[in-house]
């Protein structure tokens, strides 16, 4: 069998993401394996498409392997739920950035539904793929099982989106240096969304242009390949830019809270606006638990209605 265009493809992917797993590894241990970090699941992605083109190469010695194309059909099917993944921990990164600068951020359920959408809609794409393969891969049609899932898919994106939104209308209580996660997350939005409509246009439309084994490959370039090649590259260009940054819990976010009510309180007015500074100042000098803080609050009161 020969090398075709389709082939070029899996060459093109396998250039492209054997770098970019070693990079998304670096990132992973640089900024924590946790899955609201967000690396983990590029790590994921990469590790799929590298197996993914190594299958569908390994056609050309063996054309007529059920195996390798069940295979190769897995793993492309393993591209819009890590990369969705991928931005939802951007986006809570960003979150964690807010909550730990005024403790009024999203709450984390909601990175969590948008995540558990994603992973269920990943599930029963792979289940669908495995049942309709058949013993010519040629003709292999779509299950109820994989159209539900990139519904899900849809409702994923659209969560996705409203995180964005969201986070962007409250970009002002971002930390220094984290602002770039918005960028990164709208740049990589719209190229997600074109790389879910060439799925849905094969899983719900007519025409065979959007095939996964006979389709046209030139639109799968364009609308699937590339697409995920700059979203991981935008993803870990700015990775690469950002400073490790501990992750919020709940009790800092209230101890947060506490500190600027603290601030707000005991301010004289000779000292002038308020400055992120002082905040770092005051929690130096008071040390404890929400009693201690409250008991230091309140003596601050004291002092200043003194004064």
């Amino acid at each position: 069998m020969a090398v075709n265009y389709r082939h070029g493809l899996s060459i093109l992917e396998l250039i492209v993401y054997l770098p970019t797993l070693f990079m998304a590894l670096w990132m992973a241990f640089r900024h924590g394996f946790q899955r609201n970090s967000g690396w983990i699941f590029l790590v994921i992605f990469s590790l799929a498409r590298i197996v993914g083109s190594c299958c569908y190469l390994a056609t050309i010695n063996d054309p007529s392997s059920i195996d390798l194309y069940l295979a190769w059909a897995v793993c492309m099917s393993i591209g819009l739920s890590p990369l969705t993944l991928t931005c939802v921990g951007l986006l809570s990164r960003a979150n964690d950035s807010i909550r730990r600068k005024t403790s009024r951020g999203i709450h984390p359920l909601l990175f969590k539904i948008v995540g558990l959408l994603t992973l269920v809609g990943l599930i029963l794409c792979i289940v669908g793929q495995v049942q309709s393969m058949g013993s010519l891969p040629a003709s292999m049609p779509i299950s109820t099982k994989t159209k539900v899932g990139y519904v899900l898919f849809i409702v994923a994106w659209t969560g996705l989106s409203v995180l964005l939104v969201v986070l962007a209308c409250k970009r002002q209580s971002i930390e220094d240096g984290e602002h770039r996660l918005l960028l990164a997350v709208g740049l990589t939005v719209p190229l997600l969304l074109v790389r879910l409509i060439y799925s849905l246009l094969g899983a719900f439309g007519h025409s065979t242009t959007f095939s996964m084994m006979s389709g046209n490959v030139t639109v799968e370039l364009v609308m699937s390949v590339l697409e995920e090649i700059f979203i991981v590259l935008i993803c870990l260009g700015v990775g690469v830019t950002l400073e490790v940054r501990p992750r919020v819990t709940g009790y800092e976010a209230c101890e947060a809270a506490q500190a600027d009510r603290a601030l707000e309180c005991s301010q004289s007015p000779e000292e002038g606006p308020y400055r992120p500074e002082n905040k770092e100042r005051i929690r130096k000098k008071r040390r404890g638990g929400p009693i201690t803080q409250l008991v230091g609050l309140a003596l601050d009161e004291i002092n200043y209605r003194r004064k």
